[in-house]
């Protein structure tokens, strides 16, 4: 499978303050962050490069995952007007907490989720 929606999982050790490019900065809390994402091609590349601490600043989340740890990611079979839907039922589990991050070209109050802690 190299296309369909993914679930990246970051992990920020500190609270620090990070600049969103145009959105302009904001405060991160210590803890874990999702990132609900698709890729309709190269979905292994994109994952790879959200991983990557250097890289050149295109999307939102390139901006907090050059600054948190890559824990590991969920990739989930479907087209990509299932992303909305599915980021819509994180919102109802977990905080958002930059509006608009990652949801730039849809309606969603935003891609990324934040948890203070999570079990596994």
């Amino acid at each position: 499978m190299d296309s369909g929606l993914y679930i990246a999982v970051f992990y920020l050790p500190r609270a620090r303050n990070v600049c969103v490019g145009k959105l302009g900065q904001f405060h991160f809390k210590k803890g874990v962050y999702f990132y609900m994402g698709s890729a309709q091609r190269n979905l292994s590349a994109r994952l790879k490069r959200h991983s990557s601490k250097k890289k050149s600043m295109r999307w939102h989340i390139d901006y907090l995952s050059s600054k948190a740890r890559m824990l590991g990611t969920i990739t989930i079979s479907g087209p990509r007007k299932r992303e909305c839907k599915l980021a819509k039922q994180l919102s109802k589990t977990f905080e958002v907490p930059v509006l608009g991050f990652g949801a730039s070209d849809c309606h969603c109050s935003g891609h990324l989720f934040y948890a203070s802690e999570v079990a596994w």
